[in-house]
Order: C-alpha cells, then structure tokens, then sequence
C-alpha cells in the first residue's frame, strides 16, 4: 500500500477516526432531568392541594371555636343574671318565711287569748247559773279563781 492509499478516505476509515457521538449521555441527563421536573410538579401539585384543604378546615375550625366562644359567653351572661335571679327570689322566700312565722305566732297567741277569754266566760257562766239557782257552794266553786282568769282576759278584749 502506498502512502495515498493511507491518507485516502475510505468507509472503513472514517468510523476508525472520528469519536462516538456525544449526544447518548446528554440524552439520559435531559430525560432525567425531565423525570425529576415531573415529579417535582407532581409533589407541588399535591402540596398544594393539602395547603388547601388543611387552610379549608384551619378557617371551619376557627369559625366553630369563635361560635362556640360567643355561646360559652352568652351562657355565661344568662348564668350570672339567673343567679341574681335566684338570690332575689331566694330573699323574698326568707322574707316570706319570716312573715309566716310572725303571723303564725300572732296566730297562737290570738288562740291562747281566745282561751283565756272563753275560760273567764265559762266560770262567770258557770258562777252566774249557780247564783240564779241559789246554789252557794257551786257560786263559790265558780268563783274561785275567776278574777284571775278574767283579769288575764280583761287585758285582752
């Protein structure tokens, strides 16, 4: 072979000389690069969703406690107003009570003074019926202890 036919291009020769492409490992860089892409846009995508939702149920749960915080506090206004309810209804029981017991005393006492007033009435019958009849020791009987009865119920009538 002639030094030409060295140098001279040839099908054989030129696949010998030249490099393998380049382009096979940026090929597999991009379709990486695409699947992380892929996948960064999936995982934002449902971060986002879950953003969402959980914001959803944050404001529900916010607006439940405040409803529930304006309840609690009309709750507790309507307590404290029934307690000033029961406290003077509470007083006017006792005061009722206090009435009752003074009015049953003055009760008793008009009871014992009627007694006293229906005993004297009784012997001064009793002393008057004997002294019509002539009856001196039934007179004297009754008599006895007659001005004490009826000076007790003189005081009352």
């Amino acid at each position: 072979m002639t030094s030409a036919a060295r140098t001279a291009p040839g099908p054989d020769r030129d696949q010998a000389v030249r490099p393998a492409p380049a382009g096979g490992g940026r090929g597999r860089t991009a379709l990486i690069l695409g699947i992380v892409a892929g996948l960064l846009l999936v995982l934002g995508g449902v971060m986002t969703g879950l953003y969402v939702t959980t914001n959803g149920k944050l404001d529900k749960a916010e607006r439940q406690v405040s409803q529930r915080d304006g309840t609690i506090t009309a709750n507790q206004q309507e307590i404290e107003k029934l307690k000033g309810d029961l406290k003077t209804v509470q007083e006017r029981l006792a005061d009722t009570e206090q009435d009752l017991t003074g009015t049953k005393n003055d009760r008793d006492e008009q009871a014992r003074q009627k007694k006293v007033i229906a005993n004297c009435l009784d012997k001064l019958t009793t002393a008057i019926t004997a002294a019509s009849r002539g009856d001196k020791a039934g007179f004297e009987a009754a008599n006895k202890g007659l001005d004490k009865v009826c000076d007790e119920a003189e005081n009352y009538l």
